[in-house]
């Protein structure tokens, strides 16, 4: 069976603090704290909990506070890093087995949510209460967190275009373009996730445009995200993404977006004592036709130790966002309305 995975909920991070890391994302590209009834909900004696929304996507930063929790261990032997996306699906203990049986990934932990606080009971989803994350880390470069959507279709919610809340793009960024994750066999990975979520690769002309002698990349799709993994080939000329794979093994090295000035954005970060780990240029006019000539480089922005992830930035390739429909899998067309 192949397992069917809702669009993204959430990605969580484990930080040193939570606060910090949405201020530096606050200052550089006004992006909102969200969600926050649900947010307060799950911040506790455990972990403190915000919920940052930026572009397209949620950004769950998790601090800490228990000694003993998966958070906790992360950051104290790992140091901070993506901890796991979350998904919804439509039968928890159907998918719990299959995830076992078909791909060897039980349970790292279970926990209940007492979800009767935020949702009336006549529309409480019985099933949904056990949340369980799957001990997929080693195999993907990120937990899975899973469970089914807590309330019944008769409770008829207001619907919003991102799952931030809103309808527009949350600061001065793009949809999410990927997740970056560093691993020892991209193709492997590959493999597992399609005979799973029945993942197919995806933006393979992209992909193949940054496939290099030193490190083999593809980009595979998980529901609605893109997943560029690099796997890298030599240990001279990748060592950022080497230095991550030898002290972490598989794990998310950065995520992507689009801004419309890098210039004036790094000199944001800049602000923030934030500096580009390196930038390179990319000659895009070997791949796209009508590419802008005067791009500034990629910047990789050293961010790993407040937000838990590198922040990967360039600017637009062509004049139209709808131009690049066909060769990147995110729909870029709202971009800069």
């Amino acid at each position: 069976m192949t397992i069917k995975l809702s669009p993204l909920v959430h990605i969580e991070i484990t930080v040193p603090n939570a606060e910090e890391a949405y201020q530096v994302l606050h200052k550089v590209f006004g992006a909102k704290r969200v969600q926050e009834p649900f947010e307060k909900f799950l911040d506790g004696e455990i972990v403190k909990v915000i919920h940052v929304g930026l572009g397209d996507v949620v950004l769950q930063f998790i601090e800490p506070v228990q000694e003993g929790t998966s958070w906790y261990e992360q950051l104290k032997t790992k140091g901070p890093g993506v901890h796991n996306l979350t998904f919804t699906v439509e039968n928890i203990k159907e998918t719990v087995k299959e995830l076992e049986k078909e791909g060897g990934i039980v349970p790292l932990f279970s926990f209940d949510l007492e979800w009767e606080k935020m949702i009336p009971s006549q529309y409480l989803n019985p099933n949904a209460k056990t949340i369980y994350m799957m001990d997929s880390m080693e195999k993907f470069g990120f937990h899975l967190e899973l469970a089914e959507v807590p309330y019944t279709k008769d409770l008829k919610l207001p619907e919003t275009r991102y799952v931030t809340g809103f309808n527009e793009l949350i600061g001065n960024v793009s949809p999410m373009l990927h997740i970056e994750l560093v691993t020892n066999d991209a193709e492997k990975t590959y493999e597992l996730l399609h005979k799973l979520f029945g993942s197919e690769k995806v933006e393979i002309e992209f992909a193949d445009f940054l496939d290099t002698p030193f490190m083999h990349i593809i980009h595979v799709n998980l529901s609605n995200v893109v997943l560029q993994y690099c796997q890298p080939l030599v240990k001279k000329g990748v060592p950022s993404w080497s230095e991550l794979l030898d002290k972490n093994g598989s794990y998310v090295h950065n995520i992507t977006f689009i801004v419309d000035n890098i210039p004036e954005t790094a000199e944001k970060f800049k602000k923030e004592g934030i500096t580009p780990v390196f930038t390179f240029p990319l000659q895009w006019n070997k791949v796209i036709e009508n590419a802008k000539t005067d791009l500034p480089p990629i910047h990789m922005m050293n961010t790993f130790e407040k937000l838990g992830f590198h922040l990967e930035l360039g600017e637009m390739v062509t004049e139209d966002p709808s131009s690049t429909k066909e060769f990147l899998f995110v729909d870029l067309t709202d971009f800069k309305k």
